[in-house]
């Protein structure tokens, strides 16, 4: 698939539903653990985790996800655990095991300090298997553009479909637009409720919630994973509101410059902020316009 002329019209709903506090760590190291390799977030004194309440946004969520897997294909195992801890550090920890440990930290009668340092230091609870995310990201970028190629072919638009998911890597028989060619007509929407079926399912839980004592039904998330996959079902099924951190559905597109997914301002915005991209856009525009006007004299 051509990532800089796909995707300028798709509409990914909001996570704002999901409370858990998140975290950033200042820093992280390697290791291994049953002969995988890891990184661990770390506490140093005076560089206690940042804490955020809630993901960000579905749209930056799931767009940014989806750009770090392409920037993870092909690189060793060593290279992606420098890249994720980048993206963890300029973002947030992308895994949790142990529950909301930031709300109990506010509730407990133990200093900050010493509560984050047993957490992390000492039983590491904050950890990830690099192949593990490296797995997962592929899986939630090939769920994606899967999702993607199914609305396009529910609105008949099969080129499309297809140009969607040229990029994606599955075995012939997991092929979606594979089995939708071979298929016969009456058959297709087979096809597709078998895409739409091997989604991961997603789980609600029964919460208390110590702010404010109350119970409460909640997506259950424990990775950034599961809540791209939220805002990625929010923006498919046709019975659920936007519920949209923006306040409406918010378009997306990939950059023309560089390829990477970005949120539109604009109907006819095919260019992100970045400074470069802007740069290149403008030299374009300016091309554009001499070659029209040499034309028209």
């Amino acid at each position: 698939m051509d990532l800089k002329a796909a995707l300028t019209d798709y509409k990914i709903g909001g996570i704002g539903d999901i409370k858990k506090h998140t975290l950033r760590f200042h820093s992280y190291r390697m290791g291994t653990e049953d002969g995988k390799l890891m990184i661990y977030g770390q506490c140093e004194p005076g560089q206690l985790p940042k804490v955020y309440k809630g993901y960000p946004s579905g749209q930056e969520l799931l767009l940014d996800l989806c750009n770090l897997h392409l920037e993870l294909r092909g690189r060793t195992l060593q290279e992606s655990a420098g890249i994720l801890i980048r993206w963890s550090m300029e973002n947030i920890h992308p895994y949790y095991y142990y529950g909301d440990d930031a709300l109990y930290m506010e509730f407990s009668a133990e200093s900050p300090e010493g509560y984050w340092d047993h957490m992390v230091n000492v039983l590491e609870l904050y950890h990830v298997a690099v192949a593990d995310m490296v797995r997962d990201l592929d899986r939630l970028y090939t769920d994606t553009m899967t999702v993607f190629a199914v609305r396009k072919l529910m609105d008949g638009e099969v080129a499309e479909a297809q140009r969607l998911y040229e990029n994606v890597r599955v075995a012939e028989q997991d092929n979606l637009m594979f089995k939708w060619f071979r298929a016969p007509v009456e058959r297709r929407a087979l096809v597709i409720k078998e895409a739409v079926d091997k989604l991961p399912k997603l789980s609600m839980s029964l919460e208390y919630d110590l702010a404010d004592g109350q119970l409460k039904m909640q997506p259950a998330v424990c990775s950034v994973i599961d809540a791209a996959y939220y805002g990625l079902s929010r923006f498919a099924a046709v019975d659920v509101g936007a519920l949209d951190d923006y306040g409406g559905k918010t378009n997306i597109a990939f950059c023309q410059a560089c390829g990477r997914a970005f949120i539109k301002t604009g109907n006819r915005q095919k260019y992100c902020g970045d400074p470069l991209c802007q740069s290149i856009r403008n030299k374009r525009k300016s091309s554009d316009y001499y070659y029209r006007k040499k034309q028209v004299d």
